[in-house]
């Protein structure tokens, strides 16, 4: 009877809020019990007269430790008491499966850390590609991941997610359709046993050791308790979608000490990185940490990556394998996910849509002035809509033209997606007497102005034609018509030159360059006043130090 009082003690005082930790101890558990769809687990404590105490043990989410912006919470351990004690037929009806602790074996998540399983499901799982193999695998101590991995030549699907490395086209191997990523919680029963939950928004799966072998419980669907077998190399090639669809923000969050430094922590409140640090940025496939003048690269395997002594760093984005682009004292380089230098980035393949609106500009000469034409059409828009300006600015024997040098080009509305340069239609470029400037219009009808309304058929397709009067417009000059050269270049970029050297305008107000090259995405290989450095266009910093013999 003391010892019943005791426990009852005991579990109301533990009844609350554990703070974010990876391993919770039971040491007083007897048995745990699972409800299909649950996600929460039945704890009980089994009393002298055979009856059974019962909590509820479920996840709590905070970000109270946390600093700055992040989609991160701190998981937390939830226990809630059930008022009465309940007989061993009562747990039977309240839980689909119940495993006496007693009959559990040991297990150790370090033991798994770095291996995959294959699931044996029988096909039972919903899945979205036929003869897929489900997968777990341990990637880090406090990441899994549970995959649906099939084996064939890539299809579409496969350029739309950035990998770890590349697989070519042409290899039937093993890839991801999809991945699920998971938080391995550790949970410590009577007499050293434990069991561990994987933890997403919820429990959603749990894995006990039994006499019989390892058992996955899928704790969201009503699904039968499954095997698992090591999987050993099976899957190697599949390692390039570890981190397929993995979102950063949501597995990394940032604390601030009271010296002010950062450390960058995991779901459990643990910092995963050995130093502190006075900035860390994790937007997508790297870690960028710096201190001072130092910057340390990790991967997310939190790997260090040994790419030399950085003076810049910056991710590329939307790449087919995970690449940083970095500046060091030999120059700006690529480099992939684990430390490989790489020639250049590979895009992804994105799926476009293709009811957007559609833009065709041009610059034509008509009766002795240049006029500046736009048309709007496609399938993203109601109505067609022509414009025309005279730009009275610019001369007859002027050579007027966009300032990549063309007379017409085209957009629509993906061009910003798939990284299209903006073209800037209202700067036009003209040369005089082998000179060049740059003069701004602003194309825009007055309100009171009335378009002419015309009908377009096409098959069954009707559609209104809005066609606006000529009107003519006086610009504003941005650059003097005084320079050698002007042209914008495929990184999107104006180049003005005067008296051998170049400048980029509107950064600059006059030519300030002996010369200014691209290397990579953001670094210039650049010579000012005679002495050879980088710029990093995305923050307008040079670089002077020695250059490379490579």
């Amino acid at each position: 009877m003391k010892r019943t009082i005791f426990l009852l003690f005991l579990y109301c005082c533990v009844a609350a809020s554990i703070s974010a930790q990876q391993r919770f101890s039971l040491p007083e558990a007897d048995a745990i019990g699972y409800s299909k769809g649950g996600y929460d687990l039945s704890i009980y404590t089994k009393l002298n007269d055979g009856r059974y105490i019962l909590k509820r043990l479920t996840t709590s989410r905070n970000n109270d430790r946390l600093y700055g912006s992040s989609d991160m919470y701190l998981i937390g351990w939830n226990m809630r008491s059930e008022v009465d004690t309940v007989s061993r037929s009562e747990m039977e009806k309240n839980d689909d499966y119940i495993f006496d602790v007693e009959n559990l074996r040991s297990l150790s998540l370090k033991d798994y850390i770095g291996k995959t399983f294959d699931i044996e499901e029988g096909g039972e799982w919903k899945r979205d590609k036929t003869s897929s193999q489900y997968v777990l695998k341990f990637l880090r101590s406090d990441l899994a991941v549970v995959q649906e991995l099939y084996y064939e030549k890539v299809e579409g699907i496969y350029e739309r997610c950035i990998k770890s490395f590349v697989v070519p086209d042409s290899v039937k191997t093993w890839h991801a359709y999809r991945s699920n990523h998971l938080l391995p919680l550790v949970l410590e029963l009577k007499g050293g046993k434990n069991v561990l939950l994987f933890h997403a928004r919820g429990f959603e799966y749990t894995l006990l050791s039994t006499t019989k072998g390892d058992l996955l419980i899928n704790l969201k669907y009503a699904y039968q308790p499954v095997s698992l077998a090591d999987a050993g190399g099976k899957y190697a090639d599949a390692k390039a979608y570890d981190f397929q669809y993995f979102y950063s923000k949501r597995y990394f969050g940032l604390h601030k000490t009271e010296e002010g430094k950062l450390q960058l922590l995991n779901g459990f409140g643990e910092k995963v990185l050995k130093l502190d640090y006075d900035s860390i940025n994790y937007d997508d496939r790297f870690i960028i940490a710096k201190n001072g003048n130092s910057i340390d690269l990790y991967n997310l395997y939190l790997e260090k990556l040994n790419v030399g002594a950085l003076k810049a760093a910056r991710e590329v984005v939307n790449c087919n394998v995970g690449t940083i682009e970095v500046l060091t004292e030999n120059g700006p380089f690529y480099y992939d996910e684990k430390g490989n230098k790489i020639k250049s980035p590979t895009k992804l393949r994105l799926t476009l849509c293709g009811t957007v609106p559609h833009w065709e500009y041009s610059l034509r000469k008509k009766n002795g002035s240049y006029q500046f034409k736009k048309y709007t059409g496609g399938p993203g828009v109601r109505d067609e809509v022509g414009e025309s300006y005279i730009l009275s600015d610019c001369q007859p024997t002027d050579s007027v033209s966009f300032l990549s040098g063309d007379k017409e080009f085209e957009r629509d509305g993906n061009s910003d997606i798939v990284g299209e340069i903006e073209m800037y239609p209202e700067w036009i470029r003209v040369g005089r007497k082998g000179k060049y400037g740059i003069i701004a219009y602003d194309y825009k009808q007055p309100e009171s102005v009335n378009p002419k309304k015309t009908i377009k058929r096409l098959y069954n397709w009707v559609r209104a034609v809005l066609t606006y009067p000529v009107l003519k417009l006086k610009g504003k000059t941005l650059l003097p018509i005084v320079y050698d050269s002007i042209i914008m270049r495929r990184d999107g970029l104006i180049y003005f030159y005067k008296d051998g050297k170049v400048g980029l305008f509107p950064r600059d107000k006059e030519p300030v360059y002996d010369e200014l090259e691209q290397r990579t995405k953001s670094f210039y290989y650049i010579k000012k006043d005679g002495i050879e450095g980088w710029l990093d266009i995305k923050t307008n910093k040079e670089y002077f130090f020695p250059k490379s013999d490579q």
